[in-house]
């Protein structure tokens, strides 16, 4: 199963083997809006033994919006008809635009502590060198940078054959005293891409924004696989298990602790930094 998987390198993690306090694991929920919080909730429980938590995740059917899209003049209309579609309508903190969420991609969320070097670029890089390195051991070409005819466009989009395959987002947070980001990022892995730009363009479209997603920008990890790739679990399951190995590997030489916060900065807690869209 993949929460096996993903307690297994959570426990690799703990022994020593790479960052001895990064936590990693994976649920499967039963909706997207449980997921979400859960997601939200990761800031709460940084702390000295706990700097970064890896939280990979499924769900349902969802379309996550940013706050921005709630402005749009003709949003509850767009929500209702999304619902009508059987794509539920949910508002995430961090920045951006329309994700989607479903059984055919993957949730990747990177919460750490702040530290002094730490920027809104640096955390993007983090969590995007970890899902580069990934998709390369499949034998993937992969290129990061704005993909503005894809979903929730920005700098640190991530694409491969010219398809954007993951889009990220982020969101800085003032809890217990300390400061802390989310990185997070939505792997399209078995959805179909003609059905994520229908499902943007309908929502977009109703909403009243000329802003729309085309299918040729959007791929899929399992389409861009070999036809006779062979892997000892399924394919989501050993994506998870990658994911895990690469950020133990990128954490091997980065052994910093929340003792060192960055305290210059002063984030409300709750608010939004993302200049990336």
């Amino acid at each position: 199963m993949l929460s096996d998987i993903v307690s297994v390198a959570a426990s690799t993690a703990a022994a020593g083997r790479c960052a001895a306090t990064s936590m990693i694991f994976f649920d499967d929920f039963k909706t997207a809006d449980l997921a979400l919080l859960r997601q939200e909730q990761l800031a709460e429980e940084i702390s000295c033994n706990h700097p970064r938590l890896l939280f990979l995740w499924r769900a349902p059917r969802a379309l996550i919006v940013g706050r921005s899209d709630t402005r749009l003049p003709h949003f509850a209309n767009a929500v209702d008809r999304l619902v009508a579609e059987g794509w539920p309508v949910l508002i995430r903190r961090s920045g951006g635009s329309a994700c989607p969420i479903s059984e055919g991609t993957l949730q990747i969320a990177l919460a750490r502590a702040v530290f002094t070097a730490t920027t809104i670029d640096s955390a993007y890089i983090e969590l995007a060198n970890i899902i580069r390195t990934v998709l390369e051991t499949y034998g993937l070409k992969v290129a990061i940078r704005r993909k503005s005819s894809g979903f929730c466009p920005g700098r640190h989009d991530i694409s491969v054959n010219g398809r954007k395959v993951a889009g990220l987002s982020q969101h800085w947070r003032q809890c217990n005293g300390a400061f802390t980001v989310t990185t997070a990022a939505t792997m399209i892995v078995e959805e179909n891409p003609e059905e994520i730009a229908h499902i943007l363009n309908l929502f977009y479209r109703i909403a009243g924004s000329a802003e729309r997603c085309s299918t040729f920008a959007v791929g899929a990890l399992r389409q861009d696989l070999p036809v006779d790739a062979t892997f000892d679990a399924p394919l989501m399951e050993d994506l998870c298990n990658r994911i895990a190995q690469a950020a133990c590997g990128e954490w091997r030489n980065d052994p910093r602790r929340i003792s060192a916060p960055h305290s210059p900065l002063r984030v409300a807690c709750h608010k939004t930094l993302d200049p990336d869209h």
